[in-house]
């Protein structure tokens, strides 16, 4: 049986761990977007996989139960929350890394319930190696330093897109790709995909394109 202080330090723990996954997913906030998925959506998930763990080892203690049913069913039902971090923007399909890291922070919590310390701290911070690490390597071989994708609204005027992209050629900025989706009878949205010059300043480019007359708001669109 499962005493108080261990219940406390299970869900706390289980707090921080799952904070730090979702801390990282925060860190590629840029402009005015963030992952639907961010800091205390990895919290409330590792901590409801904890909580489901430590009653499930509760009811095993006391009832003679099954442990491993309540934590099979939070393994499966994590997969909705999941595919909900998942978007599909034409062929492209976005959000898979926010839903693995979601399922990984499920286990976490199943992980620190159980009260398996050392395999739930281990595993946060191979998680983190392989989003923070890993993440930056991969963008280096792709490529995509020099490489971004904006979703831009804005006035429905013809004056606002020159303006847009007068900025983006003055800042050395190619557009690759081109969509414009008619959003009111107001405004419409520019999604553009840009090959960016080595060296700019990511967070100026949307700051600047935010101050023209007639954006309304710019999204840089990320994994």
């Amino acid at each position: 049986m499962l005493s108080q202080w261990d219940i406390i330090i299970r869900l706390v723990l289980a707090v921080v761990l799952g904070g730090m996954i979702g801390l990282e997913r925060e860190r590629l906030h840029v402009g005015f977007r963030t992952y639907s998925a961010g800091f205390r959506t990895h919290i409330l998930v590792c901590l409801g996989a904890a909580l489901a763990m430590v009653v499930s080892v509760q009811i095993h203690y006391e009832f003679r139960g099954d442990a491993a049913r309540i934590a099979a069913q939070v393994v499966s039902g994590i997969g909705f929350l999941g595919a909900g971090a998942i978007l599909r923007e034409g062929f492209v399909v976005r959000g898979l890394t926010t839903a693995a890291s979601l399922w990984v922070a499920a286990s976490i919590g199943l992980a620190v319930g159980g009260g398996y310390y050392l395999a739930a701290t281990l595993g946060t911070l191979l998680v983190l190696f392989a989003l923070v690490i890993l993440g930056t390597i991969e963008d280096y071989v792709r490529g995509k330093r020099h490489q971004g994708r904006l979703r831009v609204m804005l006035e429905n005027d013809p004056a606002a897109v020159q303006r847009v992209g007068e900025l983006l050629e003055a800042m050395g900025a190619t557009v690759r790709h081109l969509e414009i989706q008619r959003v009111s009878a107001d405004y419409q949205m520019l999604v553009l995909a840009l090959r960016l010059p080595a060296g700019i300043n990511r967070i100026e480019l949307l700051n600047r394109l935010a101050g023209l007359e007639g954006v309304c708001r710019v999204e840089h669109l990320n994994d």
